[in-house]
């Protein structure tokens, strides 16, 4: 990411400081603006944006809490040092309390001012990439992201939108490779938790008693020093969303204790006594049929009965063979700005012997046969069926014998 220039704004009522500290934070590559009052800054701040505010506490008429609280209602991301002669308890609390990055006491070093601007800069430029991830997350998982126009996905997309804002527990059932997991996230991202975590514990191939540690939490030692307290992925996900991936794997004492939390809200950490009110969505996730979740001795018939009213099924790429091209498409793009490559599409030979590929693998398949191709390439080149590994050929031909 690139920022224009740093843009900072001085206050004071003292001419000499505002020219001193001017002088310097322009020497040192900032773009500075003037004011030597407090209602002058307040005005500077309907005409500007700023990263950093420096201004003098005392002033006649406004003050420099008028300005903090003034500039954090237009700007609420701009961070404002605040400087004084006259600090004290009461000083320091009331300018944190009004969102104030620090305070600095008078007479000033300049260098103090300048390593607290330039923190104060770090700071904003943090919070900026933050909310750059978040939007990009967000944007990422949008139902809109989804690559397919086939029935089979519009269809998956109209559910995960009618469910996403509903509430209640969700169960993806849908083949290795189908993108259980994204598809978590979308319902997520798309619901009124998306400004929460989305907290994914992978259960398959996870000790019973580990699994039950990493969801609940381990209480405080009760006189075994070895053991850490600590929370667990249930507690971390309150107020938004828990998923278990592979939920079917594990065992039944973890199944039992997640459909208790499903049933009453409480959890309490595994080895403790003390129940915890907790508000947090449960997406779980399966590669096993429904119909055979009922006859596993491990998953509760009880726990089914809460997920029935809201399973999505998720369709394998051999049941929407039509939207391989618009797949192989994008994932050449993601593959392209990966590895800051050009290459410039498929042949049709390519495409024919892709799209006749019933891809047991699903879209994960898909994905990493574009990025391993992609990472053999020239630039500029186009992939042909030439690049494509005889394994898939030979299972086309096995498939379409006439062929």
């Amino acid at each position: 990411m690139t920022y224009p220039l740093k843009r900072v704004l001085v206050v004071d009522d003292e001419p000499m400081i505002v020219s001193l500290l001017s002088t310097i934070l322009r020497e040192k590559g900032w773009d500075v603006t003037e004011a030597q009052s407090g209602s002058d800054g307040i005005d500077q701040l309907d005409r500007a944006s700023f990263d950093v505010i420096l201004t003098d506490l005392v002033m006649p008429g406004e003050s420099g809490i008028d300005l903090l609280r003034a500039a954090k209602e237009i700007h609420p991301d701009v961070e404002v040092i605040l400087m004084t002669g006259y600090a004290n308890a009461d000083t320091a609390i009331e300018a944190m309390r009004n969102g104030a990055f620090h305070y600095i006491m008078k007479p000033l070093k300049t260098d103090d001012v300048m390593s607290l601007v330039e923190k104060a800069y770090s700071q904003r430029q943090l919070q900026r990439e933050n909310q750059f991830l978040k939007s990009e997350i967000r944007a990422a998982h949008h139902v809109q992201s989804v690559v397919g126009d086939s029935e089979p996905i519009l269809r998956l997309i109209a559910t995960l939108q009618g469910i996403a804002d509903v509430g209640g527990p969700v169960l993806l059932a849908g083949e290795r490779g189908t993108g259980r997991g994204f598809f978590a996230r979308i319902v997520h991202f798309n619901s009124r938790r998306s400004a929460e975590l989305c907290v994914p514990v992978h259960c398959e191939g996870v000790p019973e008693k580990t699994l039950l540690a990493e969801l609940f939490g381990v209480p405080s030692a009760t006189g075994d020093k070895t053991s850490v307290p600590h929370s667990g992925k249930v507690e971390l996900a309150n107020h938004g969303t828990l998923y278990l991936a592979d939920f079917a794997e594990a065992g039944r004492e973890v199944l039992e204790r997640i459909h208790q939390f499903i049933a009453d809200r409480t959890a309490v950490p595994d080895g403790g006594t003390n129940p915890g009110t907790l508000d947090v969505r449960l997406i779980v996730s399966s590669a096993v049929p429904v119909e055979e979740l009922a006859r596993r001795e491990n998953v509760p018939p009880t726990m089914l009965k809460a997920l029935e009213p809201r399973i999505v099924r998720i369709p394998p790429l051999r049941e929407h063979l039509e939207d391989v091209p618009l797949l192989l498409h994008h994932f050449l793009q993601e593959a392209n700005r990966e590895r800051k490559k050009s290459l410039r599409g498929f042949t049709s030979s390519a495409l024919s012997s892709l799209e006749a590929y019933d891809w047991p693998g699903n879209v994960r398949e898909l994905r990493d046969l574009v990025r391993a191709i992609a990472g053999k390439k020239k630039q500029g080149t186009m992939i042909d069926a030439t690049d494509i590994p005889p394994e898939i050929l030979y299972r086309n031909l096995r498939r379409h014998p006439s062929q």
